[in-house]
């Protein structure tokens, strides 16, 4: 059976609420570690036209190599660096117009040693930034995948649907935070992870990394869902079916396998 890159790496999971980070690791048959996060971003106040920089804290040591401000889809200024201008149009052509308010910044940057390719943060005034690792702008089918994930945790871990680190919840409680009652998460999780735990068989998840966690098993199911991956098992399918019947979440995978296609 032929198997995207994706399939043939290996997954973990940290979580650090209170560092604000939660990162995902997926390391293929080598020793290169990539990984995305997702964390808070500091604050950086003003309007549209004259929004400073966001500065973020990684957990990894990398170099900022430059950031773009993006207002609706559009680039602030232009883009002079020809590496910033490839990694910018590799999100462009990914990113979907219905989320264009979403995207604030995208900051590129270089891990050494090796291992970022993504990071996620929520952006001060709401929206979220996008930082990818230079380092992997020759693997596009890498950089595309992360985007793609991350695109699902954009919707699924929005202020309006997910508050990180809350100790009470009135919804769905994972290590994460609280998903509200109603959400595409919070179904999620309570039917595939009762008490926040995963099933131990292989078969109920896409992958192993599927398994660390609630808001990594429907990211990654929503991955494989987008590129046409096996979706093997009766579990599997029944999560596919969560996510379609969410309108949000079937429109967003819509809208990929149109852009990917």
């Amino acid at each position: 059976m032929l198997m995207t890159s994706r399939w043939l790496r290996v997954a973990t999971l940290v979580v650090a609420v209170g560092a604000s980070l939660v990162a995902y690791s997926a390391g293929a048959f080598s020793t290169q570690t990539p990984v995305t996060q997702v964390g808070d971003a500091s604050v950086a106040l003003g309007d549209d036209a004259a929004r400073a920089v966001e500065r973020v804290a990684y957990r990894q040591d990398v170099v900022r190599i430059g950031d773009v401000v993006v207002v609706d889809g559009v680039p602030r200024q232009a883009i002079t660096d020809p590496d910033i201008e490839r990694m910018w149009q590799t999100v462009d052509s990914i990113w979907p117009d219905s989320l264009d308010a979403e995207l604030r910044q995208l900051s590129v940057i270089e891990e050494e040693p090796r291992g970022l390719v993504g990071v996620v943060h929520p952006a001060a005034g709401g929206g979220w930034i996008l930082s990818l690792d230079l380092a992997d702008i020759d693997d596009h089918e890498l950089v595309v995948e992360t985007i793609v994930h991350e695109l699902s945790h954009v919707v699924t871990l929005g202020a309006d649907v997910f508050t990180f680190g809350a100790e009470e919840c009135s919804g769905t409680q994972i290590a994460l935070g609280c998903a509200e009652a109603g959400s595409v998460l919070s179904e999620f999780a309570d039917t595939f992870w009762p008490g926040d735990v995963a099933s131990d068989s292989a078969t109920d998840h896409v992958n192993e990394y599927a398994m660390t966690a609630a808001h990594e098993d429907l990211s990654e199911t929503f991955t494989a869902w987008v590129f046409g991956w096996p979706l093997e098992g009766p579990t599997v399918q029944a999560k596919v079916a969560v996510m379609a019947a969410d309108s949000e979440l079937a429109n967003l995978a819509a809208e990929l396998i149109v852009r990917l296609g």
